[in-house]
């Protein structure tokens, strides 16, 4: 076991200096006066401020008692915090309203002392709200300084410029600082700028704030659902921003179906081009009767559909619309697949695991990996063409994947790399994929779940699993990489040589859509898979 590695006391500041030294070298153009003067001025800064600074830049909210700052890497805060005063990047007991100091920074007890005769059987919230709206001034009240931090966003502007997106934070160097996140050494982009305008920054961290605005909010409030819509920006340029604008979109617009706001709904989801949105519509007029309007959405989709995935609901939308016109429509037959039926005990453990015992007792090597085996064989097999140099593909060294995975042309671009590795494969098999395992253990790639893909388990796949079988299984993952990679079989069985892959279902549990999926493909590849159904048995 590796010995634990201790940071520095100040190691976040080196962090946060990767952001400022990015938005200098890439987006300076981008940045107001107001936030180039920031930089400059942060950078004079002695290191004590610099440190109080990004220490409150990386806590929630934008007010902060003085208290409550207690590092050991700052001394004298007293100093620290007059120079950042001086600065202008805070305001020591300025403009607070009462609502806002008692909400943010006081507790119940320290309300009902300060506001005296507050009714101290109320809870906070309430006595929050008996508080005025006005500015508090009796500062010296209070047994610590109010401390503003101006201009907060700042943080929010530097993480998106540097990370292109508004989920990861500065946790994730600590992550990688602690090893706890280890990323491929692949070449960043050398002239090729995620964000081509501010206004796409800009428009990101809208979204971001909209995104939390919806997550935190009434979902089952008609007026706040059309609020956070119609506050949304027009399309946007900018392909990433654009998508995710539309899948909020699609999120909103299917609670207000939720709530039987057909009109609305309808009216948005017309306003997105991303599945489900055209699958909800035709659903909507399905609900209203409509057969015209969902004929015509049908038919659409039949035309032009978004993806493999969109083709097949649309199928069945298409057996649904022709029942509804008065036509005949036969069932679609299942293909009879091999069947296990059991009666197990249930009541200690999850079926998946009590079917993994089951056939250990039968005498087969049984591996619980779902996703993680096919995913992980073919993570280690292209691994060179996942992270290969394509301009633009990576802009930080703190990516798990290329920007452009999901992209229509990301196989296009990585054509000869990919071919090679299905003709090594066919040709030679897969036994690389031990080197590459040992060589790339631990580092993170979107196919790879390490846990769970064990050195055991690849050694069993090369041994049992025929090379050409493989070589046609990644081929078709490569059809739609988002698509394919899920829905694969719980159990994967080895013995004597051969292999078999296992689908677990418990009481009362279905085969889903993207499980047929790969069961069609298994069919067409002669696979050996089968379906154990299991039922529970009393101990």
């Amino acid at each position: 076991m590796s010995d634990p590695i201790d940071l520095a006391a100040d190691y976040y500041l080196n962090n946060f200096k990767k952001l400022t030294e990015h938005a200098l070298d890439w987006y300076a153009d981008f940045l107001s006066p107001t936030e180039s003067k920031w930089l400059t001025q942060f950078d004079q800064l002695e290191h004590c401020a610099q440190c109080l600074l990004v220490r409150l830049l990386s806590r929630r909210g934008h007010w902060f008692r003085s208290d409550k700052l207690q590092y050991a890497e700052i001394p004298n805060l007293t100093d620290a915090l007059k120079q950042l005063e001086m600065r202008g990047f805070i305001a020591i007991n300025s403009t607070i309203s009462e609502q806002d100091l008692g909400r943010v920074l006081l507790t119940k007890t320290e309300l009902v002392s300060l506001f005296a005769p507050l009714n101290k059987s109320l809870r906070k919230e309430q006595l929050v709200a008996e508080l005025s709206p006005q500015p508090y001034s009796d500062f010296d009240s209070l047994e610590f300084d109010v401390i503003e931090l101006l201009s907060p966003n700042i943080i929010s502007l530097l993480l998106t410029l540097f990370f292109a997106n508004t989920h990861q934070d500065l946790s994730q160097f600590v992550l990688d600082d602690l090893g706890l996140h280890q990323f491929e050494n692949y070449p960043l982009s050398k002239t090729r700028r995620f964000f081509t305008f501010r206004s796409d920054v800009d428009q990101l961290l809208l979204l971001a704030d909209i995104q939390s605005q919806y997550t935190e909010g009434d979902r089952k409030d008609t007026h706040c659902l059309l609020a956070l819509l119609e506050s949304l920006p027009n399309e946007i340029e900018h392909h990433y921003i654009e998508r995710k604008r539309q899948h909020l979109i699609n999120d909103i617009a299917r609670d207000l179906e939720r709530l039987e706001q057909y009109e609305h709904s309808i009216y948005w989801f017309n306003q997105t081009k991303l599945p489900p949105a055209k699958e909800r519509l035709a659903r909507i007029y399905d609900k209203l009767n409509d057969i015209a309007s969902m004929s015509d959405v049908v038919t659409g989709m039949l035309q032009h559909p978004h993806d493999i995935a969109e083709l097949e609901v649309t199928h069945k939308l298409e057996q649904r619309l022709k029942r509804k016109q008065g036509e005949k429509v036969p069932r679609e037959k299942k293909p009879v697949l091999s069947e296990y039926h059991l009666e197990l005990d249930l009541s200690s453990q999850r079926v998946e695991l009590a079917v993994k015992a089951y056939f250990e007792q039968q005498g087969y090597q049984v591996f619980y990996a779902e996703n993680m085996l096919l995913n992980g064989l073919f993570g280690l097999a292209f691994w060179d063409a996942i992270f290969a140099p394509v301009e633009g593909a990576f802009i930080n060294q703190y990516q798990h994947r290329p920007l452009d995975l999901y992209h229509s042309d990301f196989i296009a671009k990585r054509k000869e790399k990919i071919e090679e590795v299905l003709h090594t494969i066919q040709h030679d098999g897969f036994d690389h994929l031990c080197s590459m395992y040992e060589q790339k253990y631990g580092l993170s790639n979107p196919f790879v779940h390490w846990p769970l893909f064990s050195k055991t388990l690849l050694d069993a796949c090369i041994e049992s699993m025929p090379k050409q079988l493989i070589a046609e299984l990644f081929k078709v993952m490569l059809q739609d990489l988002k698509l394919f990679r899920n829905g694969m079989p719980d159990l994967m069985l080895f013995k004597d040589g051969n292999y078999q892959w296992v689908e677990v279902k418990g009481p009362g549990d279905k085969l889903q859509d993207n499980q047929w999926r790969w069961i069609t493909q298994f069919n067409r590849l002669d696979i050996n898979f089968s379906v154990c159904y299991v039922k529970h048995r009393e101990a």
